[in-house]
């Protein structure tokens, strides 16, 4: 009987040491818990995404057109594209300006070149775009927004002064999506062609900007 009583207090220590590790290792636990529990407050952010339609038509809200020698004037027109894939797209485009004095008409004060019908000019085009950096655009640091970064390039045909001018394109552009079927998108061209009005054949760098409204279906 005296033996089973010396045993207690030592089943006792033993019990005791057992689970003072456990206990710290819980106070311990609580205590890094405190100091590096994160407060993180999580914002939600609607991201556009282009919905799984491949025709997107484009209206010109606003555009400039710099004819070498003719200055620069007001463009009108517009675009229809189809998305191949979520990198290439085919687009026809379509635009028209009335051109200016030309720097000779200005300088010589001579009679004029072009009558006005001939001094409107309008021109169409096939081209091939290739959206080379799609990300996002942050607006207010609440909205997250797709972009594409695009560059695009094609043929086609100038008509002015009673001629028609084989036209090639190349330019780049950016689209951002309001949604998921509107877009806003900037875009800048060089139209290249050939005329002799002059009198000798002169090949033409036609700069061109236009900001546009577009919707996709």
């Amino acid at each position: 009987m005296e033996t089973r009583f010396r045993c207690i207090p030592l089943i006792a220590g033993l019990a005791l040491s057992a689970a003072t590790p456990s206990v710290f290792a819980q106070s311990e636990d609580d205590v890094l818990g405190d100091i590096i529990s994160p407060d993180i407050e999580r914002r939600e952010i609607r991201e556009a995404q282009i919905d799984s339609e491949n025709i997107e038509i484009t209206a010109y809200l606003g555009g400039v057109m710099n004819v070498e020698d003719f200055g620069s004037n007001t463009l009108y027109g517009g675009a229809l594209a189809y998305h191949i894939n979520e990198d290439l797209f085919m687009e026809a485009g379509y635009g028209q300006t009335e051109l200016g004095e030309s720097s000779f008409e200005r300088l010589s004060g001579s009679a004029p070149l072009l009558t006005d019908d001939q001094r409107q000019l309008s021109f169409y085009n096939l081209s091939l775009g290739w959206n080379l950096f799609p990300g996002e655009t942050f607006i207010f640091d609440d909205w997250a927004l797709n972009s594409s970064l695009y560059l695009i390039g094609g043929v086609g045909n100038t008509d002015f002064a009673d001629e028609d001018h084989f036209t090639y394109n190349v330019g780049a552009g950016v689209r951002v999506l309001a949604n998921d079927w509107l877009s806003v998108r900037l875009d800048v061209r060089d139209h290249i062609f050939e005329h002799e009005i002059f009198g000798e054949v002169q090949n033409t760098n036609n700069l061109s900007a236009q900001l546009g409204v577009a919707v996709f279906f």
